[in-house]
């Protein structure tokens, strides 16, 4: 099915877009917010930064970067979807001011990177969204898969779309005879560690386990979220997991999906909302707000997420620390607004007033 923007407009009261500024009170509680989104609550700082790594944040990334830029004159900042694994190895070898990545740091990524920042580095959630299951298959627009028969097409044991384990997801669908073309991530990808933590939690028959990097037994690869996006819009019978903007903007359908629920879910902000509320925990201390994600949660959308920035939580360069934080203030804050109209879902107020609190804290 296509992404139904009606459903993304409406969640004022359940997400947090609450615009905020530096120096700012972050200590409310309250599950609801409202916001104009409006550039004009940025406080500015002056600079250069650089971020790279996760392409599932990578279009909200640079919408915030425009609207910041515009704001704030005498910012630079630039953002490059190289893939989660990549960011996190830029941001440990010091090469990039801040990481965007899907998945938490492993033991020996959080050392690197606490090395490299002679101080804690810690995980703040910037935006949340849904892994949507992209398709191209003339005269079907709407598409139900269960987890079982999505780790079945992408272990490559179903190789025809008229498959009965897909035809019995879609009773009463006349499905082709076509070819699955199967597209996975050939880089190191946070979408890659939730697409197959999803399939790991549900679907007994999946075997390649869960990371940012698979051994694919087939398929085609593709680097980048843009990468997978393209394979698909250009092969008949293809079908890939990429974040839900990416679908929006190529206008290519989405699948509902089933996991440990009864229902197969379509993605909307609501839906997103619905299933980080239950499946979304911090495991972090302190102002480190990295989680884990119950993927046998049975609300809402099961292949949602939260998307984190990785910063020092003192930078050396303190101009540089002072132009991060005003930045990422607005991003967790007023940029939150955005969310809706490119694909996202703001941040569910739960998730987002600690993430407030964890950018006030940096110096």
């Amino acid at each position: 099915m296509t992404l139904m923007r009606t459903a993304l407009f409406g969640l004022a009261t359940a997400s947090l877009v609450t615009a905020t500024a530096c120096g700012s009170d972050n200590s409310s509680t309250s599950s609801s917010g409202t916001s104009s989104a409006s550039a004009a609550s940025i406080n500015c700082s002056s600079g250069a930064l650089s971020g790279a790594g996760s392409t599932f944040q990578q279009n909200i990334q640079q919408e915030w970067i425009k609207t910041y830029g515009e704001k704030c004159s005498g910012a630079q900042i630039n953002y490059a979807g190289t893939g989660s694994g990549a960011g996190i190895q830029q941001f440990g070898a010091g090469t990039i001011d801040f990481a965007g990545s899907d998945a938490v740091m492993k033991a020996d990524e959080q050392s690197k990177a606490t090395s490299r920042c002679g101080d804690p580095a810690i995980t703040i959630p910037v935006t949340a969204g849904g892994v949507a299951v992209m398709y191209n298959l003339p005269g079907v627009a709407a598409l139900n898969l269960s987890a079982p028969t999505l780790a079945s097409i992408f272990q490559g044991t179903i190789t025809k779309w008229n498959d009965p384990a897909i035809t019995a997801d879609n009773p009463g669908v006349t499905l082709p005879t076509t070819t699955i073309t199967p597209y996975h991530r050939s880089d190191g990808s946070g979408t890659t560690k939730v697409f197959s933590g999803f399939l790991a939690a549900n679907a007994p028959s999946w075997k390649l386990g869960s990371d940012k990097s698979l051994n694919w037994p087939g398929g085609q690869a593709a680097k980048g979220s843009d990468g997978v996006t393209a394979g698909v819009k250009q092969t008949t019978g293809s079908v890939t997991y990429v974040e839900v903007s990416f679908a929006k903007a190529s206008n290519l359908p989405t699948a509902k999906v089933k996991g440990a629920g009864t229902t197969f879910s379509g993605i909307s902000a609501q839906t997103v909302d619905d299933f980080l509320a239950a499946a979304f925990t911090v495991t972090g201390t302190g102002n480190d707000l990295a989680g884990t994600i119950n993927f046998k949660a049975t609300a809402g959308y099961p292949i949602s997420t939260v998307s984190y920035v990785i910063v020092c939580q003192k930078d050396s360069n303190a101009s540089k620390g002072t132009l991060l934080k005003s930045y990422l203030t607005y991003a967790v804050g007023s940029g939150q607004g955005v969310a809706d109209s490119l694909g996202f879902a703001p941040l569910p107020a739960s998730i987002g007033t600690k993430a407030q609190a964890s950018v006030q804290s940096l110096n």
